[in-house]
């Protein structure tokens, strides 16, 4: 009688696995957001007296694209670290609706700034677009890799949502650099090159992360 259930326990226990403790969604955030600051105070010391901040209370439209980009950035990226722990759902609902409002929110104020300078816009000076584009990618990866290992180490009831916000919230936290620190800020520019980033990401990473979200699932 005691061999077999020393058997039995045998069986019950051989297939567990140590417990993973899940990281703390605070300093997740905090770290985020601090080492984001210090990206962004770098590149501004580097490209010092441009015209993105001096701009942020003298124009409308550039001050709109940056509520709604800042909106959706801190939205994205909590709501992005509230899938990773269980019992945060009221959070990540809550942030995933602040992201996309705060997207609607840049995207609408640069259409009536082209509206109101004409169907076209004011055209951008050549290259600028593409060079605003790639920079504000290569400024999101730091997030990118910070909020999705936080949402590798936890555990998601929603792992394709969770992707989506966390690649919306750090493509705005990318783009928030560089357009706080870019010389152009015409509304056609600052929207192809600033505010399509997140939108971008998120077309393209969502198939290949829900992917891996899935897989290590199992």
């Amino acid at each position: 009688m005691t061999g077999g259930s020393n058997r039995l326990i045998s069986s019950l226990v051989e297939d567990l696995e140590p417990i993973r403790l899940l990281p703390r969604l605070r300093l997740a955030y905090g770290l985020i957001l601090t080492l984001w600051a210090g990206l962004l105070g770098l590149v501004l010391w580097m490209r010092p007296g441009e015209p993105g901040l001096a701009s942020l209370f003298t124009n409308r439209i550039y001050f709109g694209s940056f509520v709604g980009l800042l909106l959706a950035a801190l939205g994205g990226t909590g709501s992005a670290l509230a899938a990773g722990v269980p019992g945060r759902e009221r959070l990540e609902v809550g942030g995933m609706g602040i992201s996309i409002v705060g997207l609607l929110i840049a995207i609408v104020t640069c259409l009536i700034g082209m509206y109101e300078v004409g169907a076209a816009g004011i055209p951008s000076p050549e290259g600028a677009n593409a060079m605003c584009f790639r920079h504000s990618a290569l400024m999101s990866l730091l997030p990118a890799g910070l909020i999705l290992g936080f949402l590798f180490r936890g555990w998601t009831v929603h792992p394709v949502r969770a992707a989506s916000l966390a690649l919306l919230g750090s493509g705005a936290l990318g783009a928030m650099i560089v357009h706080m620190s870019c010389d152009v800020l015409t509304p056609r520019h600052m929207l192809l090159s600033h505010l399509s980033l997140p939108i971008v990401l998120v077309v393209l990473g969502i198939y290949p992360l829900a992917v891996i979200f899935r897989r290590l699932r199992r």
